[in-house]
């Protein structure tokens, strides 16, 4: 880098441009307001190319991780001999190519996926990890059992709200843009699929659906009260 190192180098020493004429004007008790403002432009631009040459110097950084992380924990372009691998490491562990680092399979019966970074699971199996805390399962119902719903259960990280995968969250928005419809609000959606209703049109259906559960679950009590 041209004036900070590497991103990853110890910083060095960077010279202000135009260190001669403020040395000159060091001494000076007063400056008129055209020189400070040139003093300030010119360390302002200093510093936007520091901080530009920086930025930039970390986004390689970034692509170099993320490459190697890709490559360890991703689907490589290689594949190893999976025979070769379960006979010789029993646990599941499979050397890299070259002698490298150790690749972890997921534990999880039956299947030979790579392990995420600090788990023994794929993300497809991270929910078997039982000291995990970051995923949990999707809350859509996919099927009605007469012993009850059938949930999903794909692995969707906590933060998401609702707790839904990208499959059911796509599945919820056209349910919201066929309700919309059915209320004659059919354009208040975009182009965009990201439709822009009312609060009032929301809370309206909300209340509806809450109804709708409550209703249900009362036939459902009623009738265990009858068959008891």
């Amino acid at each position: 880098m041209d004036e900070l190192g590497s991103a990853s180098s110890p910083p060095r020493l960077v010279t202000v441009d135009g260190a001669g004429e403020d040395a000159a004007l060091a001494k000076s008790r007063f400056l008129t307001r055209k020189e400070v403002l040139q003093r300030r432009l010119r360390r302002v631009r200093q510093l936007t190319r520091c901080y530009r040459t920086h930025y930039w110097a970390l986004m390689e950084e970034l692509r170099s991780k993320y490459r190697d992380y890709s490559w360890t924990y991703g689907k490589s372009p290689f594949k190893e001999d999976h025979n070769e691998g379960e006979n010789n490491n029993p646990n599941g562990v499979i050397t890299g190519v070259g002698g490298g680092d150790d690749i972890m399979r997921c534990r999880f019966s039956g299947c030979k996926t790579k392990a995420m970074a600090m788990t023994k699971y794929c993300h497809a199996h991270i929910l078997s990890d039982s000291k995990q805390k970051l995923y949990q399962g999707c809350r859509a119902v996919a099927k009605n059992l007469p012993t009850g719903p059938s949930f999903c259960n794909k692995p969707v990280l906590k933060s998401v709200v609702p707790a839904a995968c990208p499959t059911h969250h796509q599945f919820g928005e056209r349910c919201l843009s066929r309700a919309l419809r059915r209320a004659g609000l059919g354009n208040a959606i975009p182009n965009n699929r990201k439709p822009t209703p009312k609060f009032h049109v929301l809370a309206s259906e909300f209340v509806h659906q809450i109804q709708k559960k409550r209703k249900l679950a009362l036939k459902e009590t009623a009738l265990k009260v009858e068959t008891e």
